[in-house]
């Protein structure tokens, strides 16, 4: 019997629905059991469903999302394969005193932030196997600070 896997325009229809809502359930179902979500601006790796939904559960609870705030996909596209998927977004929030750093860098509960986000998936079989997370850091830990590399 044939595994049945979703097409890669219903895996980006299911993803955006549970990820602008907080469906951490809904978007358990779309996860590899053996995949990783890596952030890249922390070099931090999630190996496996558990870390990763303890990242998700993290997340959700480091912000609330008021009004107009929340996750606001911008771009979203797929490889014609379907084995790449690339979804940014402007994620909006007020963090809480949940925020699970122990970083003395880390924002002030109560702090609001716009962070552009871009997520970098490789698909196999209608899941996602490896996500791999882009922000720039300084835009939640120094707010208001130039920071430049070449100049």
């Amino acid at each position: 019997m044939a595994k049945e896997t979703i097409s890669t325009a219903d895996l980006i229809k299911a993803f955006t629905a549970a990820f602008t809502s907080d469906d951490i359930e809904g978007w358990k179902k779309l996860l590899s059991p053996d995949g990783e979500w890596k952030i890249m601006a922390t070099g931090e790796t999630f190996k496996g469903i558990d870390k990763m939904l303890e990242l998700a559960n993290r997340s959700v609870a480091a912000r609330k999302h008021d009004g107009e705030l929340g996750i606001k996909p911008t771009n979203v596209f797929a490889n014609g394969e379907g084995t790449k998927l690339c979804w940014e977004y402007i994620h909006s929030g007020i963090v809480t005193d949940k925020w699970p750093s122990t970083s003395a860098q880390k924002p002030a509960p109560g702090t609001k932030f716009e962070l552009p986000i871009v997520l970098i998936c490789e698909v196999f079989e209608g899941k996602l196997v490896k996500v791999r997370e882009y922000f720039d850091l300084l835009t939640l830990t120094d707010a208001g600070s130039p920071h430049h590399l070449y100049s």
